[in-house]
């Protein structure tokens, strides 16, 4: 019997891949998931993968067992009032210093129950820029979201990905402001440098404006030749995340602080997932605009990039922004 089961579906596409498969550890062929902080638990896949239907699904969703999972389910919602505090205090850590920022998310958990594929369906409609997923399996639970943002795509070598940072409200007019530009510079930046450090000569594009859904982004393509550089595509992926537009910089600092300050294990949310089919072919987008489910209740992360020019009010409405436009499309179980 299979115990895990994947859809997607890729940006500017209509057509919705399912399959249902079993689990294994590690990078292999099928649909694989990746946690934010890799150096504690391994990327897994849904392995030996078989097309299916919707019906064949709900029939594992039927049978799961949320109690098997990693990571412990969010117990309550972050208020405005805890949000505030861990943004004033990674203000305050930063001391002013612009090369740095640190990511803060927060949690809104509810009891209802969600129904996946109608959900899966709505956001295909109402997201067909995103990256729309949905997977359980034992380990990771269930999750579902619309990803505006690639984390690397191989096609016979060339790899691509992109640099998404700094939020407005859609369709905002005039420049980006400086808060934002350094934002994206930092991330730019920094995937730039882990190309770099595996040999790899990174080309960048001029920077545009990215809309995803009730807000918009800057975003930066950077493309490289891998030429056979990257030996170890698990070390790679390890550098590369969580980047800077989901962790912060520096890396391992920014994801001590947010361990030690966010009233919630991220667990998925932050890390990556997407089909692979060998070294030389796939295609990784980041778990954000996402929502963790099971039997009863789900919750949906949002964060957004602290720097020291940061206001921690200003953040909060960022977090509501990006988290409504996935909220108001989640379809729900009849009772």
């Amino acid at each position: 019997m299979f115990n895990s089961f994947c859809a997607y579906r890729f940006p500017g596409e209509k057509q919705i891949q399912l399959f249902k498969g079993n689990l294994t550890e590690g990078i292999c062929e099928g649909f694989v998931i990746a946690p934010f902080d890799m150096s504690v638990h391994n990327p897994v896949s849904i392995a030996s993968l078989h097309e299916c239907d919707w019906s064949e699904l709900s029939e594992i969703i039927r049978f799961r067992d949320d109690s098997a999972s990693i990571y412990e389910f969010p117990s309550e919602s972050t208020t405005r009032k805890q949000h505030k505090k861990e943004v004033e205090s990674i203000i305050e850590e930063l001391d002013g210093n612009p090369e740095k920022k640190t990511i803060a998310a927060k949690v809104i958990v509810r009891n209802q129950a969600i129904d996946p594929s109608e959900t899966f369906v709505r956001l295909c409609k109402e997201f067909p820029s995103s990256f729309i997923f949905v997977f359980y399996t034992p380990v990771t639970g269930g999750w579902i979201g619309a990803s505006p943002e690639l984390l690397l795509d191989c096609d016979q070598g060339m790899l691509h990905t992109y640099a998404l940072a700094g939020t407005r409200p859609a369709d905002s007019e005039g420049d980006w402001d400086n808060k934002n530009i350094n934002e994206q510079r930092i991330v730019e930046r920094y995937i730039a440098s882990c190309f770099e450090k595996w040999g790899l000569k990174p080309e960048c594009s001029h920077p545009s404006t990215c809309k995803a859904g009730k807000v918009e982004h800057i975003l930066t393509r950077i493309k490289a030749d891998t030429s056979g550089h990257i030996t170890n595509l698990l070390s790679f992926l390890r550098d590369l995340s969580p980047t800077p537009a989901l962790c912060g910089l520096p890396k391992e600092e920014s994801k001590e602080r947010i361990i030690r300050l966010e009233n919630f294990n991220r667990g998925y949310y932050g890390g990556f997932c997407g089909p692979f089919q060998s070294p030389s072919r796939f295609s990784f987008y980041v778990n954000l605009r996402s929502v963790r489910f099971d039997k009863t209740r789900w919750c949906m992360f949002a964060g957004g990039g602290i720097t020291s020019a940061s206001d921690p009010d200003a953040e909060w409405i960022e977090t509501e922004r990006k988290a409504e436009g996935i909220i108001k499309n989640l379809q729900f179980v009849s009772q």
